[in-house]
């Protein structure tokens, strides 16, 4: 009697490569060039909230940061060599890509500092000072 996994084992292709002439197009990006992600980590501290993208090859000019009503937007883009490779691996990723941060509204937008250095991207957004209660004179 003939098992399940035997069946399914029939259906999959003997060889490998004839998996990949089927279906390798299907996971190709067009143009053969990967398309670039950033892995970002956000914490937060008692006066503070960081965020840290990597961004490995990229320059300071190609970094854009933004906060409008309560996100924070950090756009960047690594182009692709304009040389045409031919190489057997190339595992870079290039293009353009937009992390977005969703940060509370006790925050103090004038604090917001970026510095990048060795490839990683670190933000640091400040809070604002919680209220103190205060003693009114009265004249």
């Amino acid at each position: 009697m003939r098992t399940t996994t035997n069946r399914v084992r029939d259906l999959l292709p003997a060889n490998l490569s004839q998996f990949e002439s089927v279906f390798g197009p299907l996971f190709q990006h067009a143009g053969g060039v990967q398309a670039f992600h950033v892995r970002a980590s956000v914490w937060e501290e008692s006066g503070s909230y960081h965020v840290e993208l990597d961004v490995p090859g990229v320059s300071r000019e190609q970094v854009d940061i933004t906060y409008d009503k309560g996100t924070l937007r950090i756009t960047t883009e690594r182009p692709a060599p304009e040389d045409q490779r031919s190489g057997l691996v190339d595992e870079r990723r290039y293009g353009k890509v937009t992390r977005t941060v969703a940060l509370p509204e006790s925050i103090d937008v004038d604090s917001i500092a970026a510095e990048l250095t060795n490839g990683v991207l670190h933000v640091t957004v400040a809070k604002k000072p919680e209220a103190q209660p205060k003693r009114i004179e009265i004249k």
